[in-house]
């Protein structure tokens, strides 16, 4: 019989919940990953055609990576907005909803 538990269960904010089942995938994907590259290792040309492509799309990964920090960290540090942004023209800035185009379902005939 399970008893209700006194305190209730709250998602960890620091730490992430992981699943058994994710935990079972991730390992069985680096096992077959492990053999490839040990296929390739062995001279499996087709593997070593695999382990190439992986390597391409994981060095394709970090170079845009890179790119996109470099390009983050100088737009911070140097860019300087010439004027305050015009908000009066949005149907937001009252802090209101703009009117409905179509009417709602519930209304309809």
């Amino acid at each position: 019989m399970n008893a209700p538990s006194p305190e209730p269960i709250q998602r960890s904010r620091l730490l992430p919940r992981v699943s058994f089942r994710a935990m079972f995938a991730l390992m069985t994907l680096g096992v077959i990953f492990a053999a490839i590259a040990r296929a390739a290792g062995d001279g499996a040309v087709v593997a070593t055609g695999f382990m190439v492509a992986t390597g391409f799309l994981l060095a394709c990964f970090v170079a845009f990576l890179l790119l996109f920090m470099l390009a983050w960290c100088v737009s911070v540090t140097w860019y300087q907005p010439s004027e305050e942004i015009q908000t009066d023209d949005s149907p937001f800035s009252d802090d209101t909803l703009p009117s409905q185009i179509l009417p709602p379902r519930e209304q309809r005939p």
